[in-house]
Formats: structure tokens, C-alpha cells, sequence
């Protein structure tokens, strides 16, 4: 099982602004502890004997006994795969990528700890009720994911109908093995091209600004493409001021974990 989670917690979190004023995103409270507390608590109660959380914006607030702290110094001009790898050296035989603006039970990380895949990811079937309380139109903000079996061919992409979403990434991915090989090789791969100026095939961005999701898509392309972990619900995200609101509703503090009520009551979802 893997026992490292790596969480990327380096970004600012404009739309959650006044809360990230002088807050990192990771930092916001929810029901009086940040989201990062709650994300820790969850990853020990599953199993994780390392954390690490990459810092970036106001990185002296990140204050969370008991975890690795490794800094990306250039937060302001990168993006997620960037601050991934300032957390090289904790990879490992294998560890969990983690945003740092979800919550979640600790039953779903564990599912991608527990995997055997190379690369695995927690992708939520009881999506859609999900995105219409948070957006409306699901379409708004929903990203495609296209599965043959158990491995996702197609992530990341802006979706034109909801048959091309079979499932949302939920922001848990899992390396092991030959998947941290691929990673570092893709990586290097899509370095090397932007000092040219050049991009990785089918990928809009250069490497500095890579997504989670450009680098599951480069891996599909290259037939490591990862595995799905399901998972139905018990995890929200926390992206703007009405994510926020929602996840307030949904979620349940306990003394040490917070509990996730969704699925369970559409009329709650709908309220």
C-alpha cells in the first residue's frame, strides 16, 4: 500500500477571495479547522505514514504538525506538475498526489493507496447531482472522461455533451513503479521542449503551467495511461466562495474527521 501523499498546496486561490486574502487555498477553514487539517487527518485515519505539502502563496501560514513542508519558490509563474516535482526526493517506490482544495472521507484515499496500478486515480460516478448543485449546467465546469474497462483513454478536456463524462477526477492520483518512471520521463520530455518553445503533443501548455490533468492525458498517450479507482461521492471540492458555501452544508465536523453528505439526500443537495 502506498504510504506518502504529496499534497499540492502552492497556489493562491483567487476565487476564493476575501478567505485567501492572506491565505493560501489549503488554509481556508471549513467548520473551524483549514482544509489542509481536515485533508491530514483523513490521509493518517487512512494508513499514510508521510505527508508532504508543497507551499507556495503566504507558505509561513501553512502550519501543520507532524508534515514534511518542501516549498516551490516560483509558485507565481507555474502550475501543479511543477510543484509536484519540487516533491522529487519524497517519491519514493510510490506515493498519492493530493490537491490541496479537496476534502474527503478517509475510505477514497485509501481505495488509490490500496491500488496496485501504476497510476491510479479516484474518479467519482455519482458526479452529476454534484456539479448541478455547484454550477447549474454540469457542463459548465465539468471535464471529459472517457474509460475503456477500468483505464481512462480520454481526461481533462472540455466536455460538449454529458456522454462524454463517464466519471470526475477528484484530485487523488496514485504513482507507483514504472508510473513514477513515465512521470519523470514526460516531465523531462516536456521540459526539454519548452526551451524551444515547443509543447508536448495535443497539450496547450508549455511545461511550467502543466495540470494534473495534461500529465494523466500525456500518459494515456504513451499507453501508460492510468487506471480508474471508483468511488461514489464522500469527497467536495472547494474552489470559490460557493463551493465553499456548499461544502458547509455537506459536510459534518467531527472531532477529529469530517464527514461528507452527499448522495445520500438530493433534497439537501437541492436546498
Amino acid at each position: 500500500m502506498l504510504d506518502t501523499v504529496i499534497i499540492l498546496a502552492a497556489g493562491r486561490g483567487t476565487r476564493l477571495q476575501p478567505l485567501t486574502n492572506d491565505l493560501p487555498k489549503g488554509m481556508v477553514p471549513l467548520h473551524g479547522r483549514s482544509l489542509l487539517e481536515w485533508q491530514v487527518e483523513a490521509a493518517r485515519a487512512a494508513g499514510a505514514q508521510r505527508i508532504v505539502v508543497v507551499t507556495g502563496y503566504e507558505a509561513d501560514k501553512v502550519e501543520l504538525p507532524g508534515v514534511i513542508r518542501v516549498h516551490n519558490e516560483r509558485f507565481a509563474e507555474t502550475n501543479m506538475v511543477a510543484s509536484l516535482m519540487t516533491a522529487r526526493g519524497y517519491f519514493g517506490d510510490g506515493f498519492v498526489l493530493a490537491y490541496s482544495d479537496i476534502v474527503y472521507e478517509p475510505h477514497v484515499l485509501r481505495s488509490v493507496m490500496e491500488s496496485t496500478a501504476q497510476v491510479s486515480c479516484a474518479i467519482d460516478h455519482d458526479w452529476q447531482s454534484y456539479w448541478e448543485a455547484r454550477f447549474g449546467d454540469p457542463l459548465e465546469d465539468a471535464e471529459t472522461l472517457r474509460l475503456s474497462g477500468d483505464r481512462i483513454v480520454e481526461i481533462g478536456q472540455v466536455p460538449q455533451s454529458i456522454e462524454e463524462i463517464e466519471g470526475q477526477f477528484v484530485g487523488l492520483v496514485g504513482f507507483r513503479g514504472e508510473g513514477i518512471v513515465a512521470l519523470e520521463t514526460i516531465v523531462g520530455s516536456a521540459y526539454a521542449l519548452a526551451a524551444t518553445g515547443e509543447r508536448l503533443d495535443g497539450c496547450p501548455r508549455l511545461a511550467d503551467q502543466l495540470y494534473t490533468t495534461d500529465l494523466l492525458q500525456a500518459l494515456i498517450a504513451r499507453e501508460k495511461g492510468p487506471v480508474q479507482v471508483p468511488i461514489d461521492g464522500a469527497w467536495l471540492e472547494i474552489d470559490d466562495l460557493s463551493d465553499h458555501a456548499l461544502a458547509e452544508r455537506l459536510s459534518v465536523p467531527g472531532q477529529a474527521l469530517l464527514g461528507i453528505e452527499r448522495g445520500a439526500s438530493q433534497a439537501r443537495l437541492a436546498a
